[in-house]
């Protein structure tokens, strides 16, 4: 078992490379004109067509209020066009515009430089064992009732993969 202060010194490790990950994708998203959030947007819509507001905001763990604010801006500049629902009239259901394709375009050839800097700096080792130890730490945080360590979980496995096999 770690020390105390070993653990303090790894947790303190983990917020300066959060940190410097949002830092490095807010400046990359910058150069598009776009903000990470509405970035994670156009991802998640792009990946799941005709998803309804509620279910984005719930899906990418946001404030509803800020997924409305958010989504406004990227309908108005049409990167996501929102229209009624065909199974629940009461609800409308987003998908990505013309506009929206090709930014979600760029943000996954800004995404592809991010995983070929990380990559030059790691190995297949240090890869898994990055992903062994985020396991772990998701494991030991879902018993605090965490719900979402199961998809955090399998976004640090699918993330890993995806650098793995870039390599």
């Amino acid at each position: 078992m770690a020390r105390r202060q070993d653990l303090s010194e790894f947790i303190d490790l983990y917020r300066a490379l959060k940190r410097r990950m949002e830092s490095v994708t807010a400046r990359a998203y910058s150069t598009i004109g776009m903000g990470s959030t509405q970035a994670r947007f156009l991802k998640h819509v792009g990946e799941h067509s005709r998803i309804s507001q509620a279910e984005l905001a719930r899906v990418t763990d946001t404030d509803p209020a800020l997924t409305g604010r958010v989504l406004h801006s990227l309908i108005r500049r049409d990167f996501v066009r929102r229209e009624r629902s065909e199974e629940d009239r009461r609800e409308y259901v987003l998908e990505l515009g013309p506009a929206g394709r090709r930014a979600q375009d760029r943000i996954e050839q800004l995404r592809a430089r991010l995983y070929e800097r990380i990559l030059g700096a790691l190995d297949q080792r240090d890869v898994q064992d990055f992903e062994r130890i985020v396991t772990k730490i998701l494991t030991a945080l879902a018993d605090f009732s965490f719900a979402e360590s199961a998809s955090l979980r399998e976004t640090v496995s699918g993330t890993c993969e995806k650098i793995s096999n870039n390599a």
